[in-house]
């Protein structure tokens, strides 16, 4: 009889003790695997509602813009290289931008705006900017010369879809640039920033109000999954080889963001680490008590000639398939969960909700499936599982035969 035979029959002579230390390995992968999906989930939701409606997850700019955001380090692109760009893997949308500023005026009322020219249709691929019309209509066709402009923007400055907004700035290579532009609707925007000064314009009438025909500041390119950043970016640069020309990932466009969610992500390993410590107590306990029960059963074969060291093999086998069964089970059950809560977000309500708008994200609590997930924590667990099998062996070693076979 081998040693793995052994293991296996000891296990199931007692059922109850085995399925509790079982459990114990299930619910603790379980548990860890939640916790870790809603947060990544979470990251990843906030990425991508904060990207899609500015940066993008990567840009291509000229190579000065990044530094001096001026429309003299504009570029011009062709319509093979946005073509090229959009076919590469991964890549979701690719939007040329004119992005500048302005001072808008409407009667007796002024403020500066941030001007955004854009592809229309590009645009609500990126962030579904159509639906987010609150009052009059999304843009006719891309060379109209209308404006959409923030919800708060509207009501600071009083505008009323059909009125007429004033916009003055300075164009390409220092012209003045001025016009005035119908408002055809109002848009709201989940981000703060953007909903106080955004006017959005189609990239044609950006392009004669700043005097640059055919020139963009970005192409401004969307993912359909943020772990394709780094292989797109790669191909984009090879599409993009010109020494013009500078590919910058948002977490180079928005360092900020990128410390944010580097401090939350720290905080949530501190978390873990308590709970992977809690698990760890957890599965510990119960080992205890089946090493507690089984002291006469070791007492009595180590009498009748068993050596320790070969017991001590036959209890880090039964530790290691207990932990195996837990962690198969507890990844078992939780992928067709974990799938359907993806595919069906938590709402958020009540105050939790309101807070969450506020900061300009959807109220939802989003998970995140990946294999990754399932082989991190399944690791982990599993090695929790393995030290807590050095107690039967330190056990076994000190066990007083004859006080336990008197007993």
């Amino acid at each position: 009889m081998t040693y793995l035979q052994m293991a296996w029959r000891n296990l199931w002579r007692n059922k109850n003790r085995t399925l509790i230390t079982v459990s114990s390995v299930f619910f603790a992968l379980v548990l860890a695997l939640f916790i870790r999906s809603i947060k990544i989930g979470s990251y990843n939701h906030i990425i991508t509602s904060a990207l899609s409606l500015n940066t993008g997850f990567i840009q291509v700019q000229d190579t000065g813009f990044f530094d001096t955001k001026s429309l003299e380090n504009s570029m011009a692109l062709s319509d093979t290289q946005i073509t090229a760009a959009k076919a590469v893997k991964g890549v979701k949308s690719a939007v040329p931008r004119i992005e500048s500023f302005a001072l808008a005026s409407l009667h007796n009322r002024t403020q500066g705006v941030s001007v955004i020219g854009t592809d229309p249709a590009g645009e609500t691929a990126m962030n579904d900017l159509k639906s987010r019309v609150t009052k009059g209509k999304y843009f006719l066709s891309d060379s109209s010369k209308s404006v959409l402009v923030g919800e708060e923007l509207a009501r600071r400055l009083g505008v009323k879809v059909g009125d007429t907004l004033v916009l003055l700035s300075q164009g390409y290579f220092g012209m003045s640039a001025a016009g005035a532009f119908p408002v055809d609707g109002v848009v709201k925007l989940p981000l703060p920033d953007l909903n106080n000064s955004a006017v959005y314009m189609p990239l044609g009438a950006a392009q004669w109000f700043f005097s640059m025909p055919n020139r963009v500041t970005s192409l401004v390119i969307m993912l359909y999954n943020p772990d394709q950043e780094n292989k797109a970016a790669q191909k984009l640069k090879k599409i993009f080889s010109d020494d013009n020309y500078d590919v910058l990932t948002w977490r180079k466009l928005i360092p900020e963001l990128v410390q944010g969610i580097e401090f939350s992500n720290a905080s949530g390993l501190i978390m873990l680490g308590i709970l992977y410590l809690v698990i760890g107590f957890g599965i510990f306990g119960t080992v205890m008590m089946m090493t507690s029960e089984r002291h006469r059963e070791f007492s009595v074969l180590i009498s009748i000639g068993m050596k320790p060291t070969l017991l001590g093999v036959v209890l880090f086998i039964e530790t290691v398939i207990i932990a195996l069964i837990g962690a198969v089970l507890g990844a078992v059950v939780s992928l067709p969960i974990l799938l359907y809560m993806r595919a069906h977000p938590i709402e958020l309500s009540g105050l939790m909700a309101q807070v969450t708008v506020q900061y300009g994200f959807e109220p939802i609590l989003p998970f995140w499936v990946s294999a990754s997930l399932f082989v991190h924590q399944g690791l982990v667990v599993f090695i929790i599982a393995l030290l807590v099998s050095l107690y039967p062996l330190w056990a076994v070693n000190r066990l007083r035969l004859s006080d336990e076979l008197r007993s």
